[in-house]
């Protein structure tokens, strides 16, 4: 009965319609849970602090260390306190809004609630001053009743604006995203906007001239707020009332000590025109918020909230029905690639899918200001889809070909024993003439590190060796061919092509040597010598083919002139002392991005052609600026060795033999032979080596 209902499940089209519901179901019903919640709003934190353009319009009066403590002098000495205590007299914030105002400040925030005793005295000079400036924002504060309450009329009745300045602290997260742009308390009927609304009022009308700036009322669409045409708030969410902000990095934005302001001190700091917002950053009376991508103090995360409407930079999220329909169009498509027998379909499809929603991601971030909700559930989605399609796979059609591939892989390499269970495999024992990159390795000086070892610990060596080694290989896709002790020869794209290849081949050689100082560090610990490896690397053309005695043994390798080549160039390496040797078309394809350094144009035994060598250094980025001048005199001496220049060249050859540089000592003795026994006029460079 149940494999009459199976067959259903052979329609592909429906099958994967099916497993898509039931993936999207999974994903909805795990949408609801905190655990997502938060891990999705880690990742948003991602999108929060890409706003790169700080407005020059907004300077942060700091109320900091200097302005209660006394600032501390070049000498170290420390000026005496000016002001001991916070909150303090009222006239120090009049001389303030005083000296702002003859400055040029277009608006002036103060973050002071103002609530604490004062003289009559200082009351006035503080409501003369606003007065006089005609620029000064204040707050309407609010209990936690929503209960509206008001600055003192002599400082009220003299603001340009006032404005409520509480935030939006998500619940489960406790972080601020955003603002209310405006509410209405219980006991007013007055609907008040938040204080950066009231600034950019006062900031417009001042800058334009026009006082309806002031009066205008915001008008609503589905996703904007708009005040007048020159302020414009994006809803995080359609519909929504809360704006989000698009945070900066705060050591760009201008700030000046609320001391020098009170001094009269304005130098490296242009207050004209400028939206002045004042607050405390001094330890013991900071307000500290936790935002998506940092702590900020209170004054900042205001700051921020202004800087993103000035800019322009304003973010929101996308419709989450849009969003969760393109999260089930993934699961669908994911789900059909998946099912299908091509192991290359399943591996191209979810490249292809991963690759596709990193770009979407990728320009919605960098070139939108829409942000994901769901992020967590996209790759939730791809994973569930990946996952119950293979288990169905695996029960329903690759049980057996499992167990198989299992048995062979413990035989041949995991990658020849996959391409030949693969579907589209098409057994050829014949041979095949190819591009492939060849690898050869052995350590230096073996045989007689080996003399060192019992025979239990020898063996235990190599096996962990070639194990970390061929970790490095089979990671980077080679195919190891074979063993021989300590020697390693490795093939690659002898079953695939790679646009990157030459450059998988210089990071093959890298990560093996940056590998062997960690195993050498932990041997060296366990009182066992310290080992050094040779690398040679060439693209060549080889026959790719099984060579076996009938049904008895069957070797799967490359044959051909050009493998006996490289294996004899690897001993290159001890003619100059080096470690990682390249051809000549490694260096042609790689040199922009690793650095290399020319070693010499040679002939090995018994060939007539000859080829130029290279050592391959490290990543371009990783040279130092040591090794440049090493390199560069290298370049000369070599370059005075052509010439015939070899009394110049030596001298130069001595100086980098004496740092230790071993291509150097060998020219170096090539040129003390060359002065006594100078070459023949037609002399090519070429060095022929005279031993295998």
């Amino acid at each position: 009965m149940f494999k009459d209902n199976f067959k259903i499940l052979k329609n592909r089209n429906l099958l994967s319609v099916l497993i898509s519901f039931v993936i999207f179901t999974i994903i909805l019903l795990l949408s609801k849970i905190d655990v997502l919640y938060i891990v999705n709003k880690n990742v948003q934190s991602l999108y929060f602090g890409l706003n790169k353009s700080i407005s020059t319009n907004i300077l942060v009066v700091e109320i900091d260390e200097d302005t209660l403590s006394g600032r501390k002098l070049p000498d170290g000495t420390i000026t005496k306190k000016w002001l001991w205590r916070f909150p303090f007299d009222r006239k120090y914030f009049a001389k303030v809004i005083d000296n702002l105002s003859k400055a040029g400040a277009t608006v002036i925030w103060i973050d002071v609630i103002f609530w604490e005793e004062s003289t009559l005295e200082s009351d006035e000079l503080l409501a003369n001053s606003i007065k006089n400036a005609w620029n000064v924002v204040l707050w309407v504060w609010n209990d936690s009743a929503w209960n509206v309450q008001l600055p003192y009329n002599q400082f009220s009745e003299n603001t340009i604006a006032k404005g409520f300045y509480s935030v939006n602290t998500d619940k489960i997260v406790n972080l601020v995203y955003s603002i209310i742009p405006f509410r209405k308390y219980l006991n007013s009927d007055k609907i008040y906007e938040h204080f950066t609304i009231a600034i950019l009022r006062a900031f417009y009308s001042k800058i334009y001239d026009d006082s309806t700036y002031l009066t205008k009322e915001f008008e609503l669409s589905n996703d904007k707020i708009f005040i007048w045409n020159r302020v414009q708030l994006i809803r995080a969410k359609e519909n929504e009332n809360s704006v989000l902000i698009n945070y900066s990095q705060i050591d760009k934005f201008y700030k000046k000590s609320f001391l020098d302001i009170y001094n009269g001190d304005f130098k490296q700091v242009d207050v004209k025109d400028k939206i002045v917002i004042i607050w405390a950053t001094a330890d013991g009376i900071k307000d500290v918020f936790e935002t998506p991508i940092w702590s900020l103090y209170w004054v900042y995360l205001h700051a921020n909230m202004i800087n993103t409407v000035i800019t322009n930079n304003g973010i929101r999220y996308i419709n989450h029905n849009l969003e969760w329909l393109l999260i089930f169009l993934l699961i669908v498509i994911s789900v059909y690639f998946n099912i299908s027998r091509s192991s290359y379909v399943l591996i191209f499809s979810n490249i292809s899918l991963i690759a596709i929603f990193w770009l979407l991601v990728t320009y919605v971030t960098y070139k939108t200001n829409f942000i994901f909700s769901y992020l967590v559930e996209f790759v939730v989605a791809l994973i569930f889809s990946l996952l119950i399609t293979n288990i169905l796979k695996y029960y329903i059609e690759n049980k057996h070909k499992a167990k198989l591939n299992k048995a062979l892989s413990e035989y041949v390499s995991e990658d020849v024993a996959r391409e030949i269970l693969s579907w589209e495999w098409r057994i050829n024992l014949d041979w095949e003439n190819k591009e492939i990159a060849i690898f050869f390795s052995d350590i230096e000086w073996f045989t007689s590190i080996s003399e060192k070892f019992s025979p239990d610990k020898l063996v235990w060596f190599l096996r962990e060796y070639l194990t970390e080694m061929s970790n490095i290989i089979m990671d980077q896709k080679w195919f190891i061919n074979k063993y021989e002790w300590d020697a390693i020869m490795a093939l690659w794209w002898v079953f695939w092509t790679d646009i990157n290849k030459t450059y998988r081949i210089c990071e093959t050689a890298l990560l093996q040597q940056d590998l062997l100082k960690q195993l050498n560090f932990n041997w060296v610990m366990k009182w066992l010598p310290e080992v050094k490896i040779r690398i040679w690397i060439h693209v060549w053309n080889a026959i790719i083919w099984n060579i076996w005695a009938q049904w008895r043994k069957m070797e799967f390798t490359a044959l051909w002139d050009s493998v006996n080549l490289a294996s004899r160039l690897e001993s290159v390496n001890k003619y100059y002392g080096t470690y990682l040797c390249v051809s000549e078309d490694i260096y042609e394809a790689e040199k922009e991005r690793f650095e290399f350094r020319y070693l010499d144009n040679i002939r090995v035994k018994w060939k007539e052609n000859s080829l130029n060598i290279y050592e391959l250094i490290n990543y371009k980025d990783k040279i130092s600026d040591e090794l440049n001048e090493l390199f560069f005199k290298y370049r000369i001496a070599v370059n005075l060795y052509k010439d015939r220049h070899f009394e110049e060249a030596l001298k130069q050859f001595t100086e980098l033999s004496e740092m230790w540089d071993t291509p150097s000592i060998t020219y170096k003795e090539r040129c003390e032979y060359y002065i006594k026994y100078p070459p023949s006029d037609d002399w090519d460079w070429v060095w022929t080596m005279t031993n295998k």
